[in-house]
């Protein structure tokens, strides 16, 4: 989702406005992807229901990135329309429908809407389409029989990745980002703190098409870039020009720095940072936080947003318990609320995967600070995490005074 697991954030939220994660096995059953297939098993005659837009389902989105394919036999309603098309699953009300989207956010509305509705047996599949693109399930299990796509290029994830790059006959790996995110000189503090994997050779979607004969022919192609949108967009222009053999990185950099890295076996040996600082997932940081006591959490966003009082209330989503709160906008003028210790360790977040987060760590960098971790995609992703990755649960302990509304 871009700054949580890819998706830009005005998508994302506008997605997650009233997402429950407090209505998890309450009004639906959550079922993580590991489990989908027994979980199918034990539900016979059940009903797959994709909340996505059409042009997801279809693969024809305007956003390529959304193009994930979907699950065989699925009916296809998009959430803004489900309550007016009720009628059309109204057979389905006492039987199992296991609902879907590319995210589970808006899987989560679809179920409490329909659980509202008088409808008994709801699964919601935790993470969507693009953790089942990450399960071994795809490969090994029922889903590589059930994912369906009108894409003529192979979605793969990190872990993936991963695997390709430690076989003999090792893939090329093309970065498509513009040249300024790759050389880390762009305006974006984001983009310049997002590396790349070893051996990766970079090549601008926007210079592909006249530099297309610099590409391997006999040779898998895999592309990356930095959430995956350009990524695919490449991928469709080599598929028009005859490459046979290619592969785009789900979600992209991103994506890879969000995972836990005793999953994405090569994050710290072919990833490669420009940063000095650390970018913990939201599972490092959990591990972490178990064992360290002596840190700081830095909130960067607006004291109208830590203390839940922004006017866009989906903005209003608690924060982590002990944190500091020193709007980016105020750092400069506020940093002896830091303390002098320049060693001591601080965790730096905000609302999402913002880049004032990456300006705010590079800047405490410059200042002397040296023990800096920024936590990738923020309070947001720690709280999908907590609601959608098994084992993670405990992670909903660290965040207080969430609103009734977003709980």
């Amino acid at each position: 989702m871009r700054n949580s697991f890819c998706l830009p954030v005005a998508l994302v939220f506008s997605f997650a406005v009233n997402a429950q994660f407090k209505n998890d096995n309450v009004l639906y059953k959550t079922v993580d992807p590991a489990d989908l297939c027994a979980t199918l098993a034990a539900n016979k005659g059940y009903l797959l229901l994709d909340v996505r837009t059409a042009g997801e389902f279809h693969d024809t989105s305007s956003s390529p990135s959304y193009n994930l394919g979907h699950l065989k036999g699925a009916i296809n309603i998009n959430v803004r329309e489900l309550g007016t098309k009720l009628a059309e699953i109204k057979a389905y009300k006492d039987k199992p429908v296991f609902i879907y989207c590319s995210h589970s956010q808006r899987s989560r509305r679809a179920g409490k809407m329909l659980a509202d509705s008088g409808f008994t047996k709801l699964f919601n599949i935790n993470g969507g389409m693009t953790a089942l693109h990450y399960s071994d399930l795809k490969q090994k299990g029922c889903l590589n029989k059930m994912v369906e796509t009108r894409n003529n290029y192979s979605i793969i994830s990190a872990v993936e990745l991963c695997g390709k790059m430690i076989q003999t006959n090792k893939p090329f790996l093309l970065d498509v980002r513009p040249d300024s995110a790759f050389r880390h000189i762009s305006r974006d503090a984001k983009e310049n703190a997002y590396g790349a994997f070893a051996f990766s050779v970079n090549i601008p979607l926007a210079d592909l098409a006249k530099r297309i004969k610099e590409l391997p022919r006999n040779q898998e192609i895999i592309i990356t870039d930095i959430y995956g949108d350009e990524a695919t967009q490449a991928a469709e222009l080599l598929i028009e020009n005859s490459f046979s053999k290619v592969s785009v990185l789900i979600e992209g950099i991103d994506r890879l720095l969000q995972m836990d890295e005793k999953e994405v076996s090569c994050k710290n040996s072919l990833y490669r940072s420009p940063v000095k600082y650390e970018i913990l997932s939201t599972v490092e940081f959990g591990r972490y936080a178990k064992k360290n006591k002596n840190f700081m959490l830095l909130d960067i966003r607006t004291s109208e947003e830590f203390a839940n009082k922004h006017s866009e209330n989906w903005r209003n989503i608690g924060h982590l318990k002990d944190a500091v709160n020193i709007p980016a906008a105020d750092l400069e003028q506020s940093i002896a609320g830091l303390g002098t210790d320049k060693t001591k360790e601080i965790i730096i977040y905000g609302l999402g995967g913002s880049p004032e987060v990456f300006a705010v760590a590079s800047g405490l960098y410059k200042e002397g600070f040296t023990n800096i971790k920024v936590l990738a995609g923020g309070i947001f992703n720690l709280r999908w995490t907590a609601g959608n990755v098994k084992g993670q649960s405990f992670l909903h302990d660290w965040v207080i005074d969430i609103p009734e509304t977003n709980q």
